[in-house]
Order: structure tokens, then C-alpha cells, then sequence
């Protein structure tokens, strides 16, 4: 079994913590956009599901970036060159 070194778990918890809530908060936020625009322009529910596809998106790259960030430093920290980075 793999040895792991102690990590900072604290500050793990502080940048990982709100990755639920801004993917939901998206999603929320161009379902309801989408919504108003349902309303404006009478294409219900086309503006809905599209909203919420996109803002979904978006949550999901704004998580990804974070959790990459957030290795890329936890690796620098440890002396760790992460995957995705080139010798």
C-alpha cells in the first residue's frame, strides 16, 4: 500500500468545501435565466433546458479549474511535479 505524506488537510477542506454549492448555484442561475427568457420569448421550455445545460457547464469547468489549481499547488508544495504539467 501507498505511503501518503500528511497533507494540510484544513486548507483542503476551505478550497474543495463550496465546489458543491457553486456547480448547484450555476446551474440554478441559467435555469433561471433561461427561464426569463422562456418567458420573453415564448419558447418554453427550450430557454429552460438550455440555461441549465450551460450553466451547468460553466460550474463544471469553474470546478474543474479549481480542483486542478488546487493540486498543481498542494503538488509544488510537496516537491511533486503534477500529471498534467510537462518535464
Amino acid at each position: 500500500m501507498r505511503k501518503t505524506a500528511p497533507t494540510n488537510w484544513p486548507r483542503l477542506i476551505a478550497a474543495y468545501g463550496d465546489l458543491g454549492l457553486r456547480f448547484a448555484v450555476a446551474a440554478a442561475v441559467g435555469g433561471y435565466l433561461g427561464y426569463l427568457l422562456d418567458q420573453k420569448l415564448s419558447i418554453s421550455p427550450l430557454g429552460l433546458i438550455l440555461g441549465v445545460m450551460l450553466g451547468g457547464t460553466a460550474g463544471f469547468i469553474n470546478l474543474y479549474r479549481t480542483v486542478i489549481r488546487t493540486e498543481s499547488k498542494n503538488d509544488s508544495s510537496q516537491g511533486r511535479q503534477a500529471p498534467h504539467q510537462k518535464n
